[in-house]
């Protein structure tokens, strides 16, 4: 248990960190317990141990990159792991199999925990496509949420650095192209 609680400890550092240097920060109020309980009986699933974790220490994001779905009772209703998940097993297309719980999206493409490998207290992380059909297999994207939340992080961070650097390389070509004009003249 100890080695599970220093990788959740790592994994929140780097989600403070990034969330820090992009200037984005974390909902002041996590879910409670009782919050975490009430979305898996309305879904009739058990979350995995680091989702719980996750929704007990952050809870949702505000205007943050990473669209994880929260359990707490938003405006509107349909708008939680809860509602979307409801909406997506009777009106999606495809519709969601019961043992896929989508908790995040990326154009219409969700990443969903697979309930039915659940092992452990974790299940895999798949995605469901939505312009697959209802008995597509679902692509594995995760061990765990842990393992695929901390990839997202750490893929993020690159990403913002990479964008970081560029644009200062640009800033650092306009400057040195105006010294050189400047010379000449």
């Amino acid at each position: 248990m100890e080695r599970a609680t220093q990788r959740y400890r790592e994994v929140a550092r780097l989600l403070r960190e990034h969330a820090r240097s992009d200037h984005w920060e974390a909902v002041a109020e996590p879910a409670t317990a009782e919050e975490v309980s009430a979305a898996e009986r309305a879904l009739g699933c058990r979350f995995p141990d680091s989702y719980r974790w996750f929704q007990l220490e952050f809870g949702d994001f505000a205007n943050g990159p990473l669209d994880i779905y929260g359990v707490r009772p938003p405006e509107p209703p349909a708008m939680n792991i809860v509602g979307i998940n409801l909406d997506a097993r009777r009106d999606g297309d495809p519709r969601l199999p019961p043992h896929l719980i989508a908790f995040s999206d990326s154009s219409s493409d969700c990443y969903c925990f697979d309930t039915s490998a659940s092992e452990g207290g974790e299940c895999p992380v798949v995605w469901w496509d939505h312009e697959g059909d209802e008995t597509q297999r679902p692509q594995r994207a995760g061990t765990s949420f842990l393992d695929w939340l901390a990839a997202e992080v750490r893929e993020r961070a690159a990403e913002a650095k990479w964008w970081y650097l560029r644009s200062l390389m640009s800033n650092i070509r306009g400057f040195a192209r105006d010294v050189m004009r400047a010379r000449a003249k």
